[in-house]
């Protein structure tokens, strides 16, 4: 009766699990209770043929760590002699065991041996091993049995029949189960990063086309302007501000493409601000909604910021929005409506993205957010919602949608919120001062592969008093700066044939002492966990304007000054 009791006991728990480490110790504590306090599982690599160890407790210590690897297929060991007979292999006199000290020890015919390290944890003790069978009677792992009340030997009745048999052939069929979960799981995750990122590249690719209008209606702004500045100083002096504005405002949605771009990080202490990243989305999905003359409301109220990476989260509602937008396809143009709300609610915040298309069918609102599961047809694959799911999980938010009353769908965002004095800590930014004229003459080596842009660097700071001399690689740069003394190098990251990141080393190298910036038009968040960033003293980040220039390097210069 105490045996079917503690059958139906192993059979319930393993049932109830599909998790490896919870079979794992569920086994320990039943095959423990049947008189055996050595226990050893190891894990099948079907490829290798090596089994690698996932637990091994010896008289209540863990040992785990400190087994290697072992070949199911030397028949020169006993593991390898009870999987080649799919049975339990017992040892009753483990000292007459050779001792193999390297892998390529010869053994004699028809004995066995133990490696070194194994022998040394077996202690001389009795002891039993075979291999674990999934339902197809194939090999998944591997179990070790020692210290069988005390140190006796282990009949083969023991092992080959009775509860050890039932609990050997139940461990098998779970340890089978649970590896293919964890298979399935990595598969899943995996789809769902290369889902994710092939989203990312599907909407940066879209966007881009989308942004490219407002570039172009922004560049063609400035070029014009540059053709009626051209008539006098008087109509240059007065265009130049237009100028300036259409030029921040490229580097602004520049910018914000870039975010879109970015990889999110992974789950941790990121922070977001609900009200930027939906800012941003309207900005770039302008040209999108005024072509189907859709119209949006934003009802914002002052919210704590989240817990949710930034990108992350633009992502998400990006996708929001891009699914609102394409359900008013066919809607009359005069019903072609957008609500955004965003409010507090407690720990947590809000965000919910209505619209007036005809909603979501009745037989997806029970599987809208699996994968696969999708209403549109050509090229969509139903990822997006799904992984925006899963994803908002991650970081203790929900994503949930239903019909409106009055007719569209509805899907709202809960994020939890960051305590009340959370901050987003800036990028690091060059220290901005007030002008001032120069401490005194400084000499400046401009670095970039344009001529274009060394010459403007150069056409600002002369008549400010500076000595400007100008290179368009790094060869050159190098060479220039061992042959004279500078104050300071602004040197551009993206150089041919080498890193403008490596420059600062390159230059320390060659005896440069003086201060380094540099300059970049790529995403400078991503270029923030550089190590290599460190090694200048500032970064300036284009597009940007003459008094940022001036503002940095004169700071800079004067700080120098004051060290020396």
């Amino acid at each position: 009766m105490q045996s079917l009791e503690a059958l139906a006991g192993l059979t319930a728990r393993l049932a109830s699990t599909v998790r490896l480490d919870e079979v794992v110790e569920v086994v320990l504590h039943e095959i423990s209770a049947l008189g055996f306090g050595t226990v050893w599982l190891a894990v099948l690599d079907q490829q290798t043929g090596l089994l690698s160890t996932i637990k091994k407790v010896i008289d209540g210590v863990d040992t785990t760590h400190e087994m290697p690897r072992i070949s199911a297929n030397d028949l020169r060991l006993p593991i390898g002699r009870g999987f080649r007979e799919r049975r339990m292999f017992s040892v009753a006199d483990p000292g007459s065991l050779h001792i193999i000290e390297h892998d390529d020890d010869p053994v004699p015919a028809n004995e066995l041996a133990l490696p070194r390290v194994v022998h040394d944890r077996m202690r001389d003790r009795p002891f039993a091993c075979g291999p674990l069978l999934g339902r197809r009677g194939e090999p998944v792992g591997a179990l070790g049995l020692s210290s069988y009340l005390g140190n006796q030997p282990i009949p083969d009745s023991v092992v080959s029949q009775g509860l050890v048999r039932v609990f050997t052939d139940h461990l098998g069929l779970a340890m089978e189960r649970a590896l293919h979960v964890a298979h399935l799981d990595d598969s899943l995750s995996k789809a769902r990063v290369a889902s994710e990122s092939d989203a990312r590249i599907k909407a940066v690719g879209e966007l881009t086309a989308e942004v490219a209008h407002d570039i172009n209606n922004l560049a063609w702004i400035a070029l014009f302007s540059v053709s009626v500045g051209s008539r006098s100083s008087a109509d240059a002096i007065h265009v130049l501000p237009g100028i300036e504005r259409a030029t921040r405002a490229i580097g602004d949605l520049v910018a914000r493409l870039q975010r879109t771009a970015r990889s999110p990080s992974l789950p941790g202490d990121e922070l977001a601000d609900v009200t930027d990243v939906i800012e941003d989305i309207l900005l770039m999905t302008k040209p999108l909604l005024r072509e189907l003359l859709i119209e949006v409301g934003v009802d914002v109220v002052p919210v704590p910021l989240v817990r949710c990476d930034a990108m992350l989260l633009h992502r998400v509602l990006l996708n929001l929005l891009r699914n609102a937008h394409d359900a008013l396809a066919d809607v009359p143009v005069d019903r072609r409506r957008i609500q955004i709300q965003v409010r507090p609610d407690g720990r947590m915040v809000h965000v919910t993205f209505a619209d007036t298309g005809s909603g979501i069918a009745p037989q997806m609102l029970d599987r809208l957010f699996q994968p696969f599961a999708t209403t549109k047809g050509g090229a969509h694959q139903g990822l997006g919602l799904s992984a925006a799911h899963a994803l908002l999980h991650q970081v203790g938010g929900q994503l949930t949608a239903h019909n409106a009353p009055t007719g569209g769908a509805v899907f709202e965002i809960a994020l939890v919120a960051a305590p009340p004095d959370a901050r987003i800590n800036p990028p690091a930014a060059v220290p901005i001062v007030p002008p001032a004229p120069p401490a005194g003459p400084g000499k400046i080596l401009a670095v970039d592969d344009d001529p274009d842009v060394v010459y403007i660097i150069r056409a600002f700071l002369e008549p400010l008093g500076y000595e400007v001399v100008t290179a368009t690689g790094p060869v050159q740069a190098l060479e220039v700066a061992s042959s004279r003394a500078f104050d300071l190098v602004l040197c551009d990251i993206g150089l041919p044939g080498q890193s403008g990141l490596d420059m600062p080393r390159a230059l320390r190298d060659r005896g440069y002492r003086g201060k380094l910036i540099l300059m970049t038009g790529w995403d400078s968040h991503a270029l923030s966990a550089d190590p290599r960033l460190a090694e200048c003293d500032a970064l300036l980040k284009k597009p940007f304007v003459g008094v940022d220039l001036i503002n940095a390097i004169r700071s800079l210069i004067a700080t120098d000054s004051a060290a020396t």
